[in-house]
């Protein structure tokens, strides 16, 4: 019995695994690079810096940017993201594929803001955001 096939009618020919393979890896691959291509993204407009247990620290808020427009500081600390704990985590994974996003999607973040006790929990809409490359 032969088994060879014939692929001379076919311009390219993909094995069906590596085509499998290659439509999954898009699948997972397409938000995070959507949102994060070039210096255009969805987010929430704070610039964050880790802390030395993984939390993620608020720099500076960008006015006129959800997190401005809810009211987070310079200076609140971001406890979670979508219910995940920052402390132990890794900070660029928190902020790629947490904080970021595609825009017009909604992400819940927990801060705690220094000298007060109780947390605060904000529903932000992430928003397509332009931020210029630090000189």
């Amino acid at each position: 019995m032969d088994r060879t096939v014939d692929r001379s009618a076919s311009l390219v020919y993909i094995h069906p695994m590596k085509l499998i393979v290659i439509l999954i890896l898009l699948l997972l691959a397409s938000p995070a690079a959507a949102a994060n291509s070039s210096r255009n993204f969805g987010g929430i407009g704070i610039d964050g810096a880790p802390w030395a247990d993984g939390r993620i620290v608020v720099k500076q808020v960008v006015v006129g940017g959800p997190a401005h427009l809810a009211g987070i500081k310079a200076g609140d600390v971001i406890t979670h993201i979508d219910g995940k704990a920052t402390e132990g985590s890794n900070f660029k994974e928190m902020v790629d594929y947490r904080l970021r996003g595609i825009a017009g999607t909604p992400v819940t973040i927990v801060v705690r803001r220094p000298g007060e006790l109780k947390p605060y929990t904000f529903t932000l809409t992430r928003r397509q955001l332009v931020i210029p490359p630090k000189q």
